[in-house]
């Protein structure tokens, strides 16, 4: 199954072709700067370097946030285009789920954690190892809020692995409030990597499950904004 996965909703951008279990091409781009025009020349190398075209893949999965909202929009807007252009179909998935994903397999809690600024984090509750589970819905919280939301979901002893940007502003918080319970995973796993996004689209799909890309919408997890 051939599925193409972009993410832009944090300032490092990624899009990735996947064939099964195999990573064919994955190209990261700093989205910061003119990143509506660098998106589309970035997918059309990806497709180059696995010597395919749009119309040979089996669907295309994107990250719908939270994270920028102007990124998200972008690469959302990007996606569905795409799909409905060359009728293909679109897994929506979701920007946290996709960071935590780069440590499914430690046996631990995963909260990954982004700067949402206006003093809020963005935020959810995994479960790693075999038993991988999300126990929260992606969240969007001040950082004490959310550091509280984890021990109450939480077995007092269990580790837990904070990922992503937002350890820079609220690492300090984090350690503070949790002690010797958290662990930091190391930088290069912060990001969403477009083939995470493609393996957990595809997942999806191979379940036999898509979204609508007529309804497919950014996820900003703040209230009143869609």
């Amino acid at each position: 199954m051939k599925i193409l996965g972009v993410d832009t909703s944090t300032p490092i951008g990624s899009v990735a072709l996947i064939d099964d279990d195999n990573v064919v091409a994955e190209h990261t781009l700093d989205i910061v700067r003119a990143h509506s025009s660098r998106l589309m020349p970035a997918i059309d190398s990806v497709l180059k370097w696995g010597d395919i075209t749009v119309n040979d893949l089996d669907g295309c999965a994107v990250g719908i946030g939270p994270g920028s909202f102007t990124g998200i929009r972008i690469g959302v807007a990007t996606i569905k285009s795409i799909c409905y252009a060359v009728d293909k179909p679109i897994v929506g998935v979701s920007t946290l789920e996709a960071i935590a994903y780069n440590l499914r397999w430690s046996n631990s809690i995963i909260c990954p954690l982004l700067d949402a600024r206006r003093s809020e984090t963005y935020g959810a509750i995994f479960q790693g190892n075999t038993n991988w589970e999300r126990l929260s819905e992606d969240l969007c919280l001040p950082i004490n809020a959310f550091l509280d939301r984890i021990k109450e979901d939480t077995s007092p002893d269990c580790p837990i692995n904070f990922v992503g940007d937002g350890l820079a502003t609220y690492g300090d918080a984090v350690r503070e409030n949790l002690g010797d319970r958290v662990h930091f995973a190391d930088a290069i796993f912060n990001v969403p990597r477009g083939a995470t996004i493609a393996y957990l689209g595809a997942q999806r799909l191979q379940q036999g499950d898509s979204d609508n890309y007529w309804t497919l919408v950014p996820n900003y997890v703040r209230v009143g904004l869609y």
